[in-house]
């Protein structure tokens, strides 16, 4: 049987897989780590073993990621740059994924308008950025949809097996790519091949939920692990948006600017005939609303699980309704073109923000910090972390990113460590519990937080709000404890949300 898609362009898809790396990676070593950053370096640096045992007990969610880096990590190192670099990748492999199943859908001019779109999207510009699995999640998705695609049609059940084994693969890198199941069932529905395909179809996902059953389970277990997540509320409209198209609004108004343009021109001219089932807009429209309505409806009933780096497995659907308007409005023929650029426009000063130093949530310093104490601080120096407003564990997250920074040095005060105990984060002794570690230091490095004469708050992307409360060192109550084993501050250094404070005797 002969299929539109058979004709996908040779060249298109890998040109715009580099096109789109060659964005993402630039800079990607520039932004200092941060909170969720550095759970993926911590738990990626331990033995697997360790790795394993944190699995079992915390944090199976990104257990398939986490082992992925910790492999990645062994070879090419942690640090921000190769620790970014399969997210890179992910993002280059997703482009190429939206070239070849908008090219199935519709026009090899659809398909490269949608993959330049995919590449310029916020999101995926910030996934690209982002050392967690947010951009592996859109490559799974779309390849997963390609080969639903391709199966629905193709003769061999093989295809079918094949889409089971990445279905399940898929549920495992992110277990809220199972609803990708109920879109590729509407996919059916609309393109009348539910008589046909149904059965395999349905065998192949039973045999996936079969498979990642266990996994499921430990999930559900774990689901406190996301007890943080701030409920819907009157931000929603604003969280909805941040989903495709964080830190820039104007790229979301010329987006709605073009949808709107497309709509018109079709109505006026008439464009848009054929079978409308098997173009791209009946597979981008459940896949953007089905993942949103489940998980609207389970963060009302049962608890909040709705985050807007979540949905980043749906930005290539956003692509193929920005590719199918573009293809829309393509007369005179350059306008598109000239659209195109508007978008990357709109994009810059979201892309450039997101390649600074403090790009990341809070602003967090990790790995600045971590440079500086490579620079200053001496064999035989004692380190002690305390806490940070903006930090939801220690400042000891500083050493975890990088150990090799504090080589030589005395690290007190920890009271478990995390990858013994089988934990996320390690924990700390209070101050007033250290005299005897303290009596032996002669010079002491305290992290803390840095100060703040008057409380700010800031509000997340993610609708969450934090009420930093106003700090002075040299008046807290970690201070009084050190002044009473016999330290005084000699030098004080804010990073920029991070304060080092040297201490002597």
């Amino acid at each position: 049987m002969t299929v539109r898609g058979e004709r996908t362009p040779g060249v298109l898809a890998p040109a715009v897989a580099v096109f789109a790396f060659v964005i993402g990676v630039a800079a990607s070593w520039v932004p200092s780590y941060w909170y969720d950053e550095a759970a993926t370096v911590y738990s990626s640096r331990r033995s697997f073993s360790e790795l394993l045992e944190l699995l079992r007990g915390v944090d199976i969610v990104h257990g398939a990621y986490y082992v992925g880096m910790h492999v990645w990590g062994q070879v090419f190192g942690f640090s921000e740059f190769s620790m970014r670099i399969p997210s890179a990748v992910a993002v280059g492999l997703a482009a190429a994924g939206v070239v070849v199943l908008a090219a199935r859908l519709s026009t090899p001019r659809v398909a490269l308008f949608s993959g330049v779109a995919f590449a310029l999207l916020p999101r995926v510009l910030w996934a690209a950025v982002e050392a967690r699995s947010y951009a592996l999640t859109a490559t799974a998705a779309v390849w997963l949809t390609v080969v639903f695609l391709v199966a629905l049609h193709a003769r061999s059940r093989w295809w079918w097996v094949l889409y089971s084994a990445m279905l399940a693969l898929s549920i495992v890198l992110f277990v809220y790519l199972a609803t990708l199941v109920a879109v590729h069932l509407l996919v059916m529905l609309a393109r009348r091949r539910l008589r046909a395909s149904f059965l395999p179809w349905a065998i192949a996902v039973a045999t996936a939920l079969v498979v990642t059953a266990v996994f499921l389970k430990i999930v559900l277990r774990q689901a406190t692990q996301v007890g943080w997540i701030p409920p819907i509320d009157s931000n929603f409209p604003r969280v909805v948006l941040d989903q495709w198209f964080v830190g820039a609004s104007l790229f979301g108004v010329v987006v709605g600017v073009i949808f709107l343009a497309a709509l018109v021109v079709r109505r006026t001219r008439g464009i848009g005939g054929g079978d409308w089932r098997r173009g791209p807009v009946p597979v981008a429209i459940p896949w953007i609303l089905v993942p949103m309505a489940v998980m609207v409806i389970y963060s009302i009933v049962r608890s909040p699980i709705y985050l807007d780096r979540y949905f980043t497995f749906s930005t290539p659907a956003v692509a193929l309704l920005i590719g199918v308007a573009l293809d829309r409005v393509s007369r005179p023929r350059w306008l598109p073109v000239l659209l195109i650029g508007v978008l990357a426009l709109a994009a810059l000063p979201a892309y450039l923000q997101q390649r600074s130093a403090w790009a990341k949530p809070l602003q967090m310093d990790f790995s600045y910090a971590n440079e500086f104490a490579a620079a200053n601080v001496a064999p035989g120096d004692c380190v002690l972390f305390g806490r940070s407003a903006w930090n939801p564990s220690s400042q000891r997250l500083i050493e975890d990113v990088d150990p090799s920074s504090f080589a030589g040095t005395r690290s007190i005060g920890l009271a478990k460590d995390a990858a013994e105990s089988g934990q996320l984060w390690d924990e700390e002794r209070p101050l007033s519990e250290l005299a005897p570690e303290l009596a032996g230091c002669q010079v002491i490095w305290y992290f803390t937080d840095r100060d703040r004469s008057q409380a700010e708050t800031v509000r997340l992307t993610s609708n969450d709000t934090w009420v930093l409360p106003p700090f002075d060192f040299e008046t807290s109550s970690d201070y009084s404890e050190l002044r009473k084993a016999g330290f005084h501050v000699e030098e004080q250094h804010t990073i920029h949300v991070s304060q080092i404070v040297r201490l002597v005797r």
